[in-house]
């Protein structure tokens, strides 16, 4: 038996729970708007991209990257690169960068969350290189040792830092979304 989000998520036609943590987030924290450009790292299958053309509308857009393709999205106003979240070539500025990607798991706790800090560090990256200033940031990261190292970078950049883990979170997942809002200005 699936557990509740997973069922939802098939009766509402979302490929992926995670449409759920996306769309709670937001509920809250108002990260996305209406006519935002986002930029969705890892967004295979397609789940986030889903609830983001929801809230954006026609008139915003989102550039999705990934190296697995996403399901089949019919929207004017979406942008698929097939490509390594390291390697693509990501051109232009976002109001929002969300990522929520995460490194194929061993079962070695440790393991997986280096791997994950590794993932969200690259995010973090791209989105001090392509947000706009006062734009917002969205990353899922295992929680560990280099969690703490993680936020700290997110509040040295950001005006307003909080961490969340959303109800369509599984319990026993060891993923916490750390939300970034009104990026600060580049230090010269």
């Amino acid at each position: 038996m699936k557990d509740f989000y997973t069922r939802k998520s098939r009766e509402e036609g979302y490929y992926a729970r995670s449409a759920y943590k996306l769309k709670q987030i937001n509920k809250k924290y108002q990260l996305i708007r209406k006519k935002d450009k986002v930029l969705d790292l890892g967004c295979s299958p397609g789940g986030w991209i889903q609830a983001t053309l929801e809230i954006i509308g026609e008139q915003g857009f989102i550039v999705g990257v990934d190296i697995t393709p996403v399901r089949k999205i019919k929207a004017k106003n979406f942008k698929f690169i097939k490509e390594d979240v390291n390697e693509a070539k990501i051109e232009g500025k976002f109001n929002v960068v969300l990522s929520d990607t995460a490194p194929k798991t061993t079962g070695i706790q440790d393991l997986d969350h280096e791997r994950s800090y590794d993932l969200a560090k690259t995010a973090l990256k791209i989105a001090k290189e392509h947000l706009e200033r006062k734009g917002n940031f969205l990353c899922k990261v295992f929680q560990g040792k280099y969690y703490p190292e993680f936020l700290k970078n997110v509040k040295e950049n950001f005006e307003f830092v909080k961490t969340v883990k959303p109800k369509a979170s599984k319990k026993q997942s060891k993923e916490m979304y750390v939300i970034g809002k009104c990026m600060k200005p580049k230090k010269e």
